[in-house]
């Protein structure tokens, strides 16, 4: 994702974009201290070269939430993408996964289709935004924000700072 174009936002094309290559990225693979830290939580993680609009992965997670499945739901939407390369927003790689988690995909498309939860998404997306969230992951921690490929260290340096605050 490029600029201030996002996988979600209203100027994301429906077809998704090319990755851009991020430090210490090549065309193949993922950077040293991201394949590290991925085998450290036994995660596989391959780089992708296309970065797929991820609105209808957004609203299928908003009814995940509904149905107490989103975190089931983001696992295996998480390792479609960076194991397989899927385009999570492809409704038929989308109704696997959906369904994968245990959800009733019947259901869920017309939803969907109808844009239920669209301006929902799209509100939670302008507030993060308005925050400075720029891209994924980010950590909001203490009220400061952690971006990017933060490492574990990182992460508990800055929660134990929140915590004695």
């Amino acid at each position: 994702m490029s600029g201030s174009r996002t996988c979600c936002g209203p100027n994301a094309p429906p077809e998704g974009e090319p990755r851009r290559l991020f430090d210490g990225e090549t065309e193949t693979d993922l950077n040293p201290e991201m394949q590290e830290r991925a085998r450290g939580v036994s995660l596989t993680m391959r780089r992708p070269r296309w970065s797929p609009n991820t609105l209808r992965a957004h609203e299928a997670t908003a009814y995940a939430k509904e149905q107490g499945k989103d975190d089931r739901f983001h696992h295996l939407a998480a390792a479609a993408y960076w194991e397989n390369g899927a385009d999570i927003n492809d409704l038929n790689v989308l109704k696997g996964v959906v369904e994968a988690a245990g959800m009733d995909w019947p259901d869920l498309a017309p939803r969907i289709e109808s844009g239920q939860y669209r301006d929902a998404v799209i509100r939670d997306y302008e507030a993060a935004k308005e925050l400075g969230v720029s891209g994924t992951p980010t950590y909001l921690i203490g009220g400061e924000l952690h971006r990017g490929d933060v490492s574990i260290d990182e992460l508990r340096g800055a929660i134990s700072a929140a915590s004695s605050d």
